[in-house]
């Protein structure tokens, strides 16, 4: 009997053991569709992520564009705005003008000096106040009160000398300004696939001064406000650039000083 009762007590134990372990474990099935749905929530996570990671580098790309087409404009407009007649005797501010070109003389770097002596006809040698760091080949300005004079840089500039390539033939006083001229060039050139490249050319020296260009045009202005192709005429720019598979697009007008 006491056996019959020890046997009993012992399967009943063995029943709610067996009882306690399956209600708190799990099945494969149910494993595996734990596995699934987090699964699911990781992949759309990195989606996620993987979403917010292309918008902040397609904001980074367009900053970086805006922030390049701002330069470059800020670049093309401070050189227009030299493209002047004013020292120029009258001449036409610009030798191109065209709706995707541009080309004119400008003092980029302010160079000027004065003569300390009268230019003398037939005498190439001008007596100035400091002719130092001026270019060989260079083409320069001078100018009086009243009339002004093309010539170029036979030599490099001294101190207080500037050797022209033909001497003047038209006497100079003293304190006229003598002007350093730079020769400067704005043009697209194909890049591909549609793009253009806007290209800046300063005495013959070519750089790139933006790329993937999808337009780039030129307006000219008479002091009316008309539009002008005459060059003679310009007194206004308007410069319309866009760039980019976004279409970034940056307009202004530019003065130029007469």
């Amino acid at each position: 009997m006491m056996n019959i009762t020890r046997v009993w007590a012992s399967s009943v134990a063995r029943k709610q053991a067996d009882t306690r372990l399956g209600s708190a474990g799990v099945s494969l099935v149910e494993l595996l569709i734990a596995l699934a749905i987090s699964s699911v929530g990781i992949s759309a996570a990195i989606q996620a992520f993987a979403a917010y990671g292309l918008r902040l580098s397609q904001q980074q790309v367009a900053m970086i564009g805006n922030q390049e087409l701002r330069l470059g404009m800020d670049v093309l407009c401070s050189e227009l705005r030299l493209a002047s007649s004013g020292l120029l005797g009258g001449e036409a501010p610009f030798l191109k003008a065209e709706a995707n070109e541009a080309e004119f003389f400008a003092n980029l770097s302010s160079s000027a000096t004065t003569l300390t002596q009268s230019a003398v006809p037939g005498l190439q040698d001008l007596q100035v106040d400091d002719g130092t760091d001026w270019p060989r080949g260079k083409q320069i300005v001078l100018c009086s009160a009243t009339r002004c004079m093309w010539n170029q840089l036979a030599a490099d500039g001294r101190k207080h000398q500037l050797t022209l390539a033909t001497p003047p033939t038209e006497q100079f006083q003293i304190r006229s300004a003598v002007f350093l001229l730079n020769r400067v060039r704005y043009y697209v050139k194909p890049q591909g696939e549609g793009a253009l490249r806007l290209m800046r050319e300063v005495d013959g020296g070519v750089s790139t001064l933006l790329s993937d260009v999808r337009r780039f045009q030129l307006r000219y202005f008479n002091r009316l406000g008309n539009v002008t192709d005459d060059a003679r005429e310009v007194v206004r720019v308007q410069v319309r650039i866009e760039v980019g598979t976004q279409g970034l697009v940056l307009s202004r007008d530019i003065a130029i000083r007469t």
